[in-house]
């Protein structure tokens, strides 16, 4: 079967956490509508947040979907790179 017809878990996750994300986006906007409807800064704000934090949910997603997808393409850069980052890490956090 093709990708298209047979949907693994990591696909359905996906499509799930788009789907949050585009719902909190939307419940973000329709409280910051709410806010302005009722003169209230403080559900403005936190309407505005909403949608900020949705809006970078789904950006990390995003990365994490590409990231992914090229760490599966191409395994030993993806090893290399933890490597060096381990490596970074380790002189960072070593020194005294």
């Amino acid at each position: 079967m093709t990708d298209f017809t047979k949907p693994n878990n990591e696909t359905l996750n996906d499509v799930a956490d788009n789907a949050k994300n585009k719902a909190e986006g939307l419940a973000g906007a329709a409280q910051k509508k709410f806010g302005e409807a009722v003169d209230s800064p403080e559900q403005q704000v936190k309407g505005a947040a909403k949608q900020a934090t949705a809006k970078v949910s789904e950006a990390l997603n995003d990365a994490a979907t590409g990231v992914r997808d090229q760490v599966r393409e191409y395994p030993l850069i993806g090893l290399a790179a933890i490597g060096t980052i381990g490596l970074l890490l380790g002189f960072i956090l070593g020194r005294k």
